[in-house]
């Protein structure tokens, strides 16, 4: 069994299981019947499996079953996902972001429900904003190795597939044009 996000390989050094061998095991003990936070606490709990892979593993399994598309979470809305890694500290990605975005009060014609808000902590910057149509636009901005930082895009509560292909395309090209 092929995974579209992780390979078979890297499934295997990580969890010592195949794809083909987790999804028979899930299907031995009837994981289809279970919630994805059932199915993620069965993976950790009973078979050891580490937070981040027992989460892959699930959405990789309800994909598997039709439960789930990709880009879609498991209260039923989508999500996307883009970044950059830019040179500088934290601080100075979130300039170069907000310079970006300057006075614009849109997405894509979408427009803002309300104002952005910018928060920190001493590991990550956060700029968000909701749009009119419901859906969250969260960046996440966080130092890397050197004098690298690494600034995502992450837009949450998004209707369906097309809603994702959309914004994935959007984000691509929106984050080309940041210097």
């Amino acid at each position: 069994m092929k995974s579209q996000t992780i390979s078979d390989e890297a499934l295997q050094k990580a969890t010592s299981k195949s794809w083909k061998e987790w999804f028979a095991l899930l299907k031995k003990i009837k994981a289809g019947e279970l919630s994805h936070k059932e199915i993620a606490r069965k993976l950790a709990d009973e078979y050891g499996v580490d937070g981040w892979w027992a989460q892959s593993i699930t959405v990789e399994f309800e994909r598997s079953i039709g439960r789930r598309e990709v880009g879609q979470t498991c209260e039923g809305d989508y999500q996307t996902a883009a970044s950059k890694t830019l040179v500088g500290d934290m601080d100075h990605a979130l300039r170069i972001w907000q310079k970006h975005i300057g006075t614009r009060k849109d997405f894509d014609k979408v427009k803002f429900a309300g104002a952005p808000s910018v928060s920190k902590t001493d590991k990550w910057r956060y700029w968000r904003v909701s749009l009119s149509d419901g859906s969250k636009v969260t960046v996440v901005i966080g130092q890397k190795a050197g004098d690298k930082t690494s600034l995502a895009v992450n837009h949450d509560n998004l209707s369906d597939k097309k809603a994702v292909d959309r914004w994935k395309l959007y984000w691509k090209n929106f984050l080309q044009k940041l210097l």
